[in-house]
């Protein structure tokens, strides 16, 4: 944990006859607020601790959250006590043509965001304010791109065609809280042919390529170990080449990290120049078919 999300905190006590305002009760209702949430970031990992299921099937255009209890990755409580229904976004698809992949989240709502639930005068000369503020968390609809992992809790995936359901609401993407001594394990292949391969060079040397390996969809906590190694042929289609290849991981982060591709010159039938060339080089990975296979362990 960054040390600098360790609150600095006072301490509030009280003698018989002092006179209180109201900065000195609602420093006191801070202070026991910042004291749990840092006991939910320390002690516990984020996530849904109970309920928030969410509910659709294909073809409908709302779906329906039921009452829950989560915690998000600042410890904040995410407390919904009743069932909230939400419209599908109006979106007739994504831009390729297939089904547009939404998530439904929730999210900690900050007291100056809450609805007020009840005000008071104070006196004839003061105008009061308020004294009770609504405590359910922002339900709403993101996008994989708008998602702010850890303060963003998902609570269901939905696939959406000419604005409705295009299947059943899916579960993936949920997380479980647990206690931080548990570890969670995600593994996926992507297509070689699929990535974006840069040149990497040492001085005037071609090494090989790198590519970023998204792992979004794991949803990681923290930054996980990432092992890494390529699926596929080393024989080079209508040839006699081969490929030698050693694959590393750099730059992790808990939603990805830079898969390093060297391919060192061996002979004339390994590794041939046109391997490592710019041009002929990431063609030559998608001629082979490769997949690249990771696997993230959070502990």
């Amino acid at each position: 944990m960054d040390m600098s999300s360790i609150p600095s905190l006072e301490r509030v006590i009280f003698f018989p006859g002092e006179l209180l305002s109201a900065n000195d009760l609602s420093v006191l209702g801070d202070n026991n607020s910042e004291l749990r949430w840092l006991h939910n970031r320390t002690l516990h990992d984020w996530g849904i601790c109970y309920g928030f299921n969410v509910q659709g099937a294909r073809g409908d255009t709302s779906v329906t959250v039921s009452p829950g209890y989560a915690t998000d990755i600042d410890g904040h409580e995410l407390i919904l006590s009743t069932p909230v229904s939400l419209p599908i976004p109006a979106v007739p698809g994504a831009a390729d043509g297939s089904a547009a992949r939404y998530y439904v989240v929730a999210n900690y709502v900050n007291d100056a965001d809450e609805p007020v639930e009840e005000q008071r005068s104070a006196t004839a000369c003061s105008q009061g304010g308020a004294v009770r503020l609504s405590n359910d968390p922002a339900i709403r609809w993101k996008t994989a791109a708008q998602l702010n992992n850890g303060r963003d809790v998902i609570l269901g995936t939905v696939f959406i065609r000419n604005c409705a359901l295009s299947a059943a609401v899916s579960t993936a993407g949920r997380r479980s809280a647990a206690a931080l001594s548990k570890f969670s394990i995600f593994a996926a292949e992507v297509a070689a042919g699929n990535l974006k391969w840069t040149l990497w060079k040492e001085g005037t040397l071609n090494v090989g390529f790198t590519a970023v390996i998204d792992t979004s969809a794991a949803h990681f906590g923290s930054v996980p170990a990432y092992t890494a190694h390529i699926v596929g042929s080393r024989s080079i289609p209508a040839s006699d080449y081969m490929v030698l290849d050693f694959v590393s991981v750099a730059h992790p982060s808990p939603t990805g990290f830079t898969l390093q591709l060297a391919l060192p010159v061996v002979s004339n039938a390994v590794n041939p120049s046109a391997i490592t060339d710019p041009a002929t080089g990431p063609a030559l990975i998608k001629q082979l078919g490769w997949r690249i296979s990771w696997m993230g362990v959070e502990a």
